[in-house]
């Protein structure tokens, strides 16, 4: 039987779209392959899903212990070093995998990668690249190991493959690498907990919004979106509204501040786990999605199934997603009077025609079920890895 690696070089318990991403892409492939799932212990930020939570969802992969790294902070950024017993342990996991799947992140770990490659001719390697393929501060840190990532890669063309999850990504790297060893396959999500029957838990009495997702400024807009809430509130103090925010992240003090001042229209929930996330989502009906960049949106995708419209930024991810939907309302740009105009917006159209909105909700439902389920993801990384394996991709 073929074995499979999935590699995430960061930790499970952040919990965000990427660890996600893996932990679904594990469990769905163990049912043709033998599959092993690793990880580090890097965190990110604070523990964003809890252990239970991550068993209930690997479906029966054994969780092996992590990897271990270092870890020293200066001047607000986060650097992280493997220990000599990682190195070695990098090596052994790799070199008994016929396939590895993993992300661009982390130069330390791509040269291991790199160096196997060359002692192990017959490994696929396959580099996922989940995140903006650049930030908005062209001299970063961010982008500095971004681009001298894809510059290694170059390099080392023979045995590894690229795959994205934007077509905007996708055109970027075909300045870098041979388009036939680059591909694009959707990122579907498990749908089960939210895809139930939702319109007669929505209120008619009051139109909900929602913001579900890590709570900064600096890539998520959280900011923004906080400072237009505060302003329609206090301009609009008898509208028949709800606002729901979801989330944990440094802005949560500021969210908490909302709350108090906002009690008969603001709720934080903080940390919802997958049972609890399916219900809030459905109650509500127009998801708030703020992000600066974002190549794919996977919370818009968990929204739309639950039966939500969706008012948003402009990113590669939402565009990708949502181009020409009715159920989708873009802003014009990231900014308090733009969010408050669309909120206002559908407010007027709430109240005027009801089944109007009931409708799009519907819509977006459909939509997100025939495009983006797991099962669909799984078909289609099953079928990449078979070319792999009978090294026919480029025939």
């Amino acid at each position: 039987m073929v074995n499979v690696l999935v590699f995430s070089k960061t930790a499970l318990e952040n919990g965000r779209g990427g660890e996600l991403f893996f932990i679904e892409l594990a469990a769905g492939l163990q049912k043709y392959y033998n599959v092993t799932l690793l990880e580090t212990n890097i965190l990110i930020n604070k523990k964003f899903l809890l252990k239970e939570e991550i068993e209930k969802r690997l479906k029966g992969i054994k969780r092996i212990p992590q990897l271990k790294f270092a870890q020293l902070s200066v001047l607000n950024e986060k650097f992280n070093f493997p220990y000599p017993s990682t190195i070695r342990r990098i090596y052994k996991m790799i070199k008994v995998n016929d396939i590895i799947y993993t992300s661009t992140g982390n130069l330390k770990m791509n040269l291991i990668m790199l160096f196997t490659s060359l002692l192990n001719p017959q490994i696929k390697f396959t580099i996922g690249y989940h995140k903006p393929i650049h930030s908005e501060k062209k001299l970063s840190l961010y982008n500095l190991v971004y681009r001298t990532c894809i510059l290694f890669f170059s390099l080392f063309k023979k045995n590894f493959y690229h795959h994205t999850i934007s077509l905007h990504t996708k055109k970027y790297l075909e300045h870098f690498f041979d388009r036939k060893k680059i591909f694009f396959l959707i990122e579907g999500l498990e749908f089960e907990k939210v895809a139930e029957t939702n319109l007669e838990k929505k209120r008619e009495d009051v139109l909900k919004f929602v913001y579900l997702g890590f709570l900064d400024d600096l890539h998520k807009g959280v900011g923004v979106l906080l400072k237009a809430i505060e302003e329609f509130l206090n301009e609009n103090t008898n509208l028949k509204v709800f606002f729901e925010i979801i989330g944990i992240g440094p802005l949560k003090p500021e969210v908490e501040r909302l709350e108090k001042r906002f009690p008969k229209f603001i709720k934080y929930l903080g940390y919802l786990n997958k049972e609890e996330l399916g219900e809030a989502l459905r109650r509500n009906d127009i998801l708030l999605f703020s992000s600066r960049k974002e190549p794919f949106g996977r919370v818009i995708i968990e929204a739309l199934v639950a039966e939500l419209i969706i008012i948003c930024t402009q990113t590669v991810g939402s565009i990708e997603i949502l181009r020409g939907e009715k159920f989708a309302f873009f802003l014009k740009k990231l900014g308090i009077p733009e969010f408050k105009e669309s909120i206002m917006g559908l407010y007027k159209e709430w109240i005027k025609n009801p089944e109007k909105i009931r409708d799009l909700q519907k819509l977006a439902k459909q939509f997100a079920l025939s495009k983006y389920s797991i099962s669909e993801e799984i078909r289609m990384f099953k079928n990449y890895f078979e070319k792999l394996r009978k090294n026919i991709i480029n025939t």
